[in-house]
């Protein structure tokens, strides 16, 4: 096994729960590389973003890996809080990777996103950890280089003065500043 566990971004889905082309290219790829023994855990990240249906994204992305793949039902962990990038990044931290020790990571997304998650990711976990990200291919790249881009603005923005790594004050400036988490655009969620 090269890593701990691959952590699986999640794109969108529809009300039923079934995945959109880019959830489950992103899926495809983790089990690919969960098949070839790479890491004994596969991690979904997402919560119930849709107003038509309870189902989270991390639990239908569960879903379509024991239907569709096989994949036992206790190699999968699921982080159904996280709301963004940044959110999958502190929440996959804070809920499962610190209970269980994992240091060694692979984190899934999609090309025109890779950098932003390894930028994130690596700030959020802080030197101890290992983090490699891999992107599947989208026709999306170059549509999206002005919104990572200013994504990533806003990111520095946030968590400026703050040290990498640093838990306690990386989650409290998430729970005051960032407008997914602050109240601005979705539910205030606990600062504690």
């Amino acid at each position: 096994m090269n890593y701990s566990a691959i952590i699986v971004l999640g794109n969108e889905m529809n009300k039923e729960g079934e995945l959109n082309t880019e959830s489950s290219s992103r899926m495809n790829l983790a089990i690919a590389a969960f098949n070839n023994l790479e890491a004994p855990y596969i991690v979904t990240c997402g919560w119930a973003y849709r107003n038509d249906t309870f189902i989270t994204l991390a639990d239908a992305m569960k879903t379509y890996a024991i239907k569709s793949h096989g994949i036992p039902s206790d190699s999968i962990v699921t982080e159904t809080t996280s709301r963004d990038t940044v959110g999958d990044a502190v929440f996959s931290k804070k809920n499962i990777l610190l209970n269980r020790g994992w240091k060694k990571l692979m984190v899934i997304t999609s090309d025109y996103h890779v950098s932003r998650v390894h930028e994130i990711f690596t700030y959020v976990y802080g030197i101890q950890y290992t983090i490699k990200v891999r992107g599947v291919a989208t026709d999306r790249k170059e549509s999206q280089s002005n919104k990572e881009t200013m994504s990533t603005h806003a990111f520095h923005e946030t968590f400026l003065g703050i040290d990498a790594g640093n838990d306690i004050s990386i989650y409290k400036r998430l729970c005051e500043k960032h407008p997914y988490y602050n109240g601005l655009i979705h539910p205030k969620i606990s600062d504690s």
